[in-house]
């Protein structure tokens, strides 16, 4: 008989069923009581970043094209009779599918219909059709992608910086490849990688909405524990060692755009670990940055009224185990100064001490918007496997926020913005 566990957050009032399936496959259910809609996210332990790895059981170093995984969501999504949109449109559901650099996953949202949205969705990401026609086919479609993202000026300044920053690791890769490295995937890759890394073990099920986690559980159970998946495949992912210094401090580039975009950040070597430890620190970033730059802060309205900003000005982070870094984009017709004085008022607000009364305001914005985002399946749906997948809670964000001190968010400020760490991106109109 199968057991499950159950998360709880008193503050929240919200709850995730999770049950391990004979197979291997991780089911987690947020049921969400009254609401219409429901969300449902397969997704798998396989990202961009897996660019070379070494199968444990059989000895075997494998090397894969740039973009394969990209690649992969792509073909299993397109079904040897058209795609698996149609099918879900038929069923009136929404269907999409991503990859990013740490994970691929596939999902359906819907009202009606939901038992047969959710044997389709099992069934196309454990059923993949690889042919020689078909993997050729598919490369003329990501091609076309692969251009559009080459014309995109603010694609082009954010990648501009990640090949600045990273010298050696695959997060300075772009998720989808390039044309050159997709034209040398075959069946034969796909094969191998499919059979790697969407082994049921390394995958999770997550449903979000008015749903029994019981019944949940037994509709997958029986659409896949009867089918022979294989042992279960032990892999060792090989990354390449990354210098401490960034490879360049600035790229430039020229696009015909109408004013110039930049994309500047910090590269943080503070990285290796997971869980509690990771999720404490990102919550602590965000924070930090919503203190010094979030649009009610002092720093983004001197900006903005000074012009040296306007709306599309935004800033994010990314923590992994193995990378983190935060960014800051946005169009100026004066980059060089957004720079120099975003990276000047962030280091006086630190060098003199965060004003304690601008950090809790800080803290309950964060808070409103962490416990408002609880109530959107979408939040939940695109968020918990990326957090579950570093071992961390996204139960627990919130909980998280009311512990963090100030002098957490201060001595997180004094390492993160390292000016050796700083590189920046600028794309300039055409002269």
């Amino acid at each position: 008989m199968r057991s499950m566990e159950i998360a709880r957050s008193e503050l929240l009032r919200e709850e995730v069923s999770t049950t391990r399936l004979d197979c291997g496959l991780e089911v987690c259910v947020q049921r969400k009581a009254g609401y219409a809609k429901k969300y449902a996210l397969i997704g798998t332990r396989y990202g961009s970043l897996d660019t070379k790895f070494r199968r444990i059981d059989t000895g075997e170093t494998v090397d894969v094209p740039d973009g394969l995984a990209h690649f992969l969501e792509h073909k299993l999504f397109a079904e040897e009779s058209g795609s698996i949109d149609d099918v879900f449109a038929e069923l009136g559901a929404y269907s999409n599918a991503f990859t990013d650099y740490t994970m691929t996953a596939y999902l359906f949202s819907c009202v009606d219909n939901f038992g047969p949205c959710l044997d389709t969705l099992l069934d196309f990401v454990m059923r993949p059709h690889f042919t020689e026609e078909n993997v050729e086919n598919e490369k003329g479609i990501i091609e076309q992608e692969i251009k559009r993202d080459e014309d995109s000026p603010a694609w082009q300044a954010m990648y501009g910086m990640l090949k600045g920053m990273y010298q050696c690791f695959p997060v300075r890769l772009e998720v989808a490849g390039t044309v050159d490295s997709i034209r040398s995937i075959d069946v034969d890759i796909l094969t191998r990688c499919y059979n790697t890394f969407y082994h049921p073990s390394n995958m999770t099920l997550l449903v979000v909405g008015d749903v029994d986690p019981n019944e949940v559980a037994d509709r997958a159970s029986a659409h896949l524990d009867d089918k022979l998946h294989g042992p279960v495949p032990a892999v060792e992912r090989l990354y390449p060692h990354e210098p401490r210094e960034v490879g360049m401090k600035r790229v430039e580039r020229r696009m015909p755009v109408s004013e110039p975009l930049v994309c500047f950040g910090f590269k943080d070597n503070d990285v290796g670990y997971e869980g509690a430890q990771l999720l404490r620190k990102t919550v602590c970033m965000e924070m930090l940055l919503y203190t010094l730059i979030g649009r009610s802060s002092a720093l983004y309205n001197e900006l903005y009224e000074a012009g040296l900003l306007d709306h599309t000005f935004d800033w994010n982070f990314d923590c992994e185990k193995d990378y983190s870094f935060v960014i800051f984009e946005g169009k100026s017709n004066s980059p060089d100064a957004l720079v120099d004085r975003v990276c000047k008022g962030i280091n006086d607000s630190i060098a003199a001490g965060i004003d304690r009364e601008l950090f809790e305001r800080a803290r309950r914005s964060f808070i409103g918007s962490a416990l408002r985002a609880f109530n959107s399946l979408e939040f939940i749906a695109y968020n918990f496997l990326a957090y579950h997948f570093r071992k961390m809670r996204l139960l627990d964000r919130v909980g998280v926020a009311e512990s963090i001190s100030l002098d957490e968010v201060m001595d997180l400020g004094k390492q993160l913005f390292d000016p050796e760490m700083l590189v920046v991106s600028v794309v300039n109109p055409m002269q």
